[in-house]
């Protein structure tokens, strides 16, 4: 492929966001190849999702995360506010790591903003490896991991 046979698309309208969707599978197959060709055979991405129902089957909190190379990556975490500080969250996270090991996994790792959770993850065990200062501006990012097995 030459130079003059590639455009490049900015994705600014929501029409185009929409169509962006099926541009995010090419992008994620291809990364997933070049992975595979560097690891060999390995599952990529394998999730985890738990999540916490009210009465009325309305979801009040949940954990979304991933599992690649020995390592739970925990992308979001949410509680409703009117259920905070009941353990909600500390159960949720057992039970991803749980789960976790239960896949294979050996570790984990999630990040979180000053204004957020830190003490909450450090609280569970979790260690800062990282910090991203002023992002954004006037707060940082912090990484965090655990090894879930001894």
């Amino acid at each position: 492929m030459t130079e003059d046979e590639v455009t490049f698309t900015v994705c600014r309208t929501a029409e185009e966001m929409q169509f962006a969707q099926q541009a995010e599978v090419a992008v994620l197959d291809g990364l997933g190849n070049n992975i595979l060709e560097h690891l060999g055979e390995v599952e990529l991405d394998k999730p985890i999702r738990i999540f916490i129902r009210n009465r009325e089957g309305r979801v009040v909190g949940g954990v979304i995360a991933n599992c690649f190379g020995g390592w739970m990556y925990i992308s979001l975490l949410w509680v409703d506010k009117s259920l905070r500080n009941l353990g909600y969250g500390t159960q949720l996270m057992q039970l991803a790591e749980t789960e976790a090991l239960r896949m294979g996994n050996g570790y984990a790792h999630v990040d979180t903003y000053s204004f957020e959770s830190r003490p909450f993850y450090e609280k569970l065990g979790y260690k800062l490896f990282a910090t991203l200062e002023d992002y954004p501006p006037g707060h940082c990012k912090y990484f965090l991991k655990k090894r879930l097995v001894d």
